[in-house]
């Protein structure tokens, strides 16, 4: 009775001792369960950083600021857009974003980089930037670090205290030797001056007395080479015999007016025979002459009339004649 008794004491201790153990692995299991989603949690939540290429710049520079996010889970990272400015800092640009990239550690890195710049001396704070994402378990948003940046001027304080005074003039050597060169020198720019002065002076005197010469030539020798050039040309030959006359008859016209002071060249024949009418300076054997040629001219010019060469040698004698008669009677009158 007593073995029987002993058995089943036995049997009840090891239940108690087996439903302690159970409720005991209950609050284990549950406590497990529950921490797991918030390592999950952890492990997926974005990490931003951002650094500078420089932490020193002088005013102006541009200095580029770059943004690293990284994240384990499949999220999407929206880096923020500027504005034209951000702090005491100008934004000069963007950059595209790079990546994603996988990481040893099996996080996926992105980054964007920025160009800044700013005008102001001293120590300046980059402000921090917010990063917006968005994956299975919801949306969010992360914040980078701050980033301090020395901005130093184009003159330090230093350099303006190192100004040294002006050097006091410097006494110039004589050189006599050069400045007799240069002396030398000068006085043969003169002389080279004197003689070309005197050369261009004599060749312009030469040529105004050529010019005075020519203009002192009688009316008597300007019609004689006039004449003969007439001749030599040979219009009639060429067919050109009112060309001929009307060159003949303006050789003695042009005589007559330097000769006697009469206005032939501009006036018509009529014009003309009436001025030489009531003249005294023309004999009555040159006024017939006259009227002579110029009727016969006046009727080749303008009546179509061809003359023979006959006439054409008359009209030339009467013009010759009549420069040799009055031509001599000039030289009387010098002698008188």
């Amino acid at each position: 009775m007593v073995i029987v008794i002993n058995k089943q004491h036995a049997l009840s201790s090891t239940l108690l001792i087996f439903i302690v153990f159970v409720y005991t692995l209950i609050p284990l299991k549950n406590a497990a369960f529950a921490r797991e989603p918030d390592n999950i949690g952890k492990l997926a939540l974005p990490e931003a950083t951002a650094n500078v290429d420089k932490s020193e710049v002088m005013i102006g520079d541009k200095i580029t600021l770059k943004v690293h996010v990284k994240y384990k889970d499949a999220i999407t990272i929206q880096f923020p857009e500027l504005d034209q400015q951000i702090g005491v800092f100008t934004v000069k640009g963007s950059g595209v974003v790079e990546g994603p990239r996988k990481e040893r550690d099996g996080y996926s890195l992105v980054e964007r980089s920025y160009i800044l710049s700013s005008y102001e001396i001293g120590r300046a704070t980059i402000p921090s930037l917010k990063i917006n994402y968005k994956g299975a378990q919801g949306e969010g948003e992360v914040t980078t670090n701050e980033v301090t940046i020395d901005i130093k001027g184009v003159i330090e304080e230093e350099t303006v205290t190192d100004i040294k005074d002006i050097i006091p003039p410097i006494e110039i050597p004589t050189n006599y030797k050069r400045f007799m060169y240069w002396v030398f020198v000068g006085l043969g720019g003169l002389f080279i001056a004197g003689i070309l002065y005197r050369f261009f002076h004599k060749m312009k005197k030469r040529q105004t007395t050529q010019e005075q010469e020519y203009r002192k030539r009688t009316p008597h020798e300007v019609a004689y080479e006039l004449m003969e050039r007439l001749l030599k040309e040979d219009l009639v030959g060429k067919g050109l015999t009112k060309e001929y006359y009307y060159r003949i008859t303006d050789i003695l016209r042009h005589y007559i007016e330097d000769r006697f002071g009469l206005l032939a060249p501009e006036r018509t024949t009529e014009e003309f025979f009436a001025e030489m009418a009531h003249t005294n300076r023309l004999e009555d054997s040159h006024k017939r002459l006259i009227r002579e040629f110029l009727e016969h001219a006046d009727m080749v010019k303008y009546a179509k009339y061809g003359p023979s060469n006959v006439e054409v040698k008359e009209a030339y004698d009467r013009a010759k004649r009549l420069v040799d008669e009055t031509k001599e009677r000039l030289e009387e009158e010098v002698i008188v």
